[in-house]
């Protein structure tokens, strides 16, 4: 019998918070049970700590300047997930798989690009997918482009017309789930994607009574929080006191709560339907959420609280156990197929792990590569008028079980690169890296910048030519 694959998923959603990480004080006991009877996998990290890069990404087991997607798509960028490439959906489909998708999709054009007036009344960076080669193998669809609003949110299935449910997104993207599971039956395998938004910002945005669980809780900020300069990952300072940032913490800890009980209905339906012991089931994220720590908010930056994210899965074949093995966003899809026993695309750029995963792999020398470029059409726009590719700029890591080695190039057309190493296992809040101005300055780094130059070449990304560029002078 062909496995079943349900692959739940939220943005903005940092490793750290949830129960078992012993990290966050939040409160996860159904997300804590299913990774106490599943494997928890502490080395997850983003493709690129950017909503779009990483969907595109683990779709379809590119990286994200392969899948063309290298930051969000919104106005004025003409960016979406390449219809050319094998992805989840389109290969669970050429496998017999009833397929779905659920949430968030935020891979498509925003519909204003090609109307002030879209029929479907999208807004800003939000879109209707029509059937076809746009949902990349996904028949069975409820979904928007980008928007935040999570008290009201809307959907679309197989028209223009709007749903409007006025519930909270999870609530009502996990009734849409349940339904889903409750129409299976055993002649045919399925795989659905249920991606939900929060805890991604507004942070405000959460029921009360999940809310309420906060209110009155001793919530103590992270030690390398800095109110110095706060800002977003986009540049703008952030006008915060202790106070803002300890509220917004608390409404973000209680949307995760929320989610936590969404995805207990979630195990109880698998369960009442007698569908658990063939399902493979996989709970993660996007990218993380900074909250403060170094001075940041949201994402996009190198930090673990950032490309730290979820991934506890749970199923057949698996026993209870931890995983060390880094798992990049690029290896998710060969890592479901191998799980699944489906063929495996040669085309592939990521590396399955589920071996790792399987055997609960300690110390291996497994290695994720993370990109981050411009993104902002101002960035964009300073690019384009200087004659360089924003693609071939921004910072480069790669992430090990103990070391985090960045080169970062910044924003700026003519840079010069900085190099940074982290020790997660003697500094995990990341407060003193190494800075380089050379790899040859340390043995570990020297090491570490061979292998990511390994995939900055295998991946052609023209990140090489800073470089090559500081190499020869």
């Amino acid at each position: 019998m062909q496995k079943n694959l349900l692959f739940v998923f939220a943005d903005q959603w940092r490793r750290h918070a949830m129960g078992c990480a012993g990290a966050d004080p939040v409160e996860t006991p159904h997300m804590d049970r299913f990774a106490a009877g599943g494997v928890y996998c502490r080395n997850a990290v983003s493709a690129c700590p950017l909503c779009s890069p990483h969907r595109a990404s683990l779709l379809t087991g590119l990286q994200p300047l392969t899948t063309g997607v290298f930051t969000n798509c919104k106005p004025g960028l003409a960016m979406k997930l390449r219809e050319d490439v094998p992805s989840l959906g389109t290969i669970l489909k050429e496998n017999g798989y009833n397929t779905g998708y659920i949430g968030k999709w935020h891979l498509d054009e925003p519909e204003i690009d090609r109307t002030p007036e879209p029929e479907s009344g999208a807004r800003a960076w939000d879109a209707y997918t029509p059937p076809g080669a746009g949902r990349h193998g996904f028949d069975d669809w409820c979904s928007y482009g980008a928007w935040d609003a999570h008290l009201d949110p809307h959907y679309w299935t197989d028209s223009p017309a709007q749903i409007k449910p006025g519930k909270w997104s999870p609530e009502y993207e996990t009734d849409r789930a349940i339904e889903f599971l409750q129409r299976q039956t055993p002649e045919k395998p399925f795989g659905l994607v249920l991606s939900w938004n929060p805890p991604h910002s507004p942070y405000d945005e959460v029921p009360e009574q999940y809310l309420a669980r906060y209110r009155e809780k001793e919530i103590p900020l992270r030690e390398n929080v800095c109110f110095d300069s706060l800002h977003c990952h986009t540049g703008e300072p952030m006008d915060m006191t202790p106070a803002d940032l300890l509220k917004k913490t608390r409404q973000y800890y209680a949307a995760v709560t929320g989610l936590d009980e969404q995805f207990g209905r979630l195990l109880d339906a698998l369960d009442r339907l007698g569908l658990r012991e063939n399902t493979c089931v996989v709970l993660s994220a996007d990218h993380g959420d900074m909250m403060g720590s170094h001075g940041l908010m949201a994402k996009h930056v190198w930090y673990e609280e950032s490309i730290n994210i979820p991934f506890v899965a749970a199923g057949p074949g698996l026993l209870p156990g931890r995983c060390d093995t880094v798992i990049g966003g690029a290896d998710i899809l060969p890592t479901l197929l191998e799980w699944l026993e489906l063929p495996v695309p040669e085309s592939l750029e990521g590396t399955s792990r589920f071996a790792g995963i399987r055997q609960h792999t300690g110390a291996d020398d497994s290695a994720a590569y993370i990109c981050a470029c411009p993104g902002s059409k101002a960035f964009l726009k300073m690019f384009r008028e200087a004659g360089k590719d924003p693609k071939d700029f921004g910072w480069r890591a790669l992430r090990t079980q103990r070391y985090t080695y960045v080169i970062d190039v910044g924003y700026e057309p003519d840079p010069v690169p900085r190099r940074y190493l982290y020790d997660l296992e003697k500094d995990p809040y990341q407060f003193a890296p190494r800075i380089l101005n050379s790899a040859g300055e340390d043995p570990i780094a020297q090491n570490l910048e061979k292998r990511l130059l390994g995939c900055i070449r295998a991946y052609h990304d023209g990140f090489w030519m800073h470089v090559a560029a500081q190499e020869s002078a």
